[in-house]
């Protein structure tokens, strides 16, 4: 194979491995799907992409586990249709610029007992030391807690945006 095509974090993620097997053509694209798709095309050519990348454009899995010690990368479906019901729900959110704010809304989180699993803090690019976060926490949108807590969120906060519920898909191995 004379060149790997991959997203920049598989192929920083793989980094170690790649250098050891002494590949060196190693070209950056959009996604690992499109790497695969690419791979497909080109005989010279291999990706760094999931089993199922691999499964849905016929490669031959040539190397297995070439991270850099544990993988973390999660990987999601993402469609248009708004889902109420699954293992955990995101929204985003704004907050007054004062202290106290972000407090007022994970207290809310913790008094309906719904356990984050992710948040992160953007600025927003049309208002200075304005941020809207993300959070991600397990529970549906169907689930009377979770419905309570963003009842209560949307009272506290500038704007909330539920982006939906989710559940987790396996798929063959």
């Amino acid at each position: 194979m004379k060149k790997i095509y991959s997203h920049p974090h598989a192929i920083q993620e793989a980094k170690e491995k790649l250098e050891e097997l002494g590949l060196h053509n190693i070209i950056p694209v959009e996604s690992t799907s499109i790497a695969a798709k690419y791979a497909s095309e080109d005989k010279d050519a291999a990706a760094i992409c999931s089993r199922y990348a691999a499964q849905i454009n016929n490669l031959n899995i040539l190397l297995e586990n070439v991270e850099n010690g544990v993988n973390l990368t999660r990987f999601v479906i993402i469609s248009n249709r708004f889902k109420i019901s699954g293992e955990k729900t995101m929204i985003f959110f704004t907050i007054p610029h004062k202290p106290g704010s972000l407090y007022k809304v994970l207290e809310r989180f913790y008094v309906n007992n719904i356990n984050l699993t992710m948040i992160y803090s953007r600025p927003l690019k049309v208002e200075p030391w304005k941020y809207y976060f993300y959070v991600e926490f397990e529970g549906g949108l169907n689930e009377d807690k979770v419905d309570s807590a963003i009842k209560e969120i949307s009272q506290i906060t500038l704007s909330v945006k539920i982006k939906g519920s989710m559940s987790k898909l396996q798929y063959p191995v």
